[in-house]
């Protein structure tokens, strides 16, 4: 349901933002349910789930910290490779897009 670095299978894409929804996920098995911002985009069916380092980064991009602001704005997301916990992880960030 939702897009980890490795959906972007080491390629940058380029996205428009559809909508920014609040869900309850578990941060881990037999743990309680947080309520977690996630973002949706034109192009893809699976969200993002916005992480704070995402969130400001896009913020920074948007020069906008309200995210319901961020609708039809287009961004690049690209894969991260990075130790979380010990543990290798490929997180998503995001940059502006190339100009056209």
């Amino acid at each position: 349901k939702f897009a980890t670095g490795e959906d972007l299978n080491g390629h940058s894409v380029t996205v428009t933002v559809k909508k920014m929804s609040i869900e309850k996920l578990s941060p881990r098995p037999g743990q309680p349910p947080e309520d977690r911002f996630i973002l949706y985009f034109e192009e893809t069916f699976k969200g993002v789930i916005l992480s704070r380092t995402l969130a400001d980064q896009i913020a920074s991009i948007l020069h906008n910290d309200e995210t319901d602001q961020w609708i039809g704005e287009k961004l690049t997301l690209y894969p991260l490779p990075l130790t979380v916990a010990g543990k290798s992880r490929i997180a998503i960030r995001a940059r502006k897009p190339a100009q056209v």
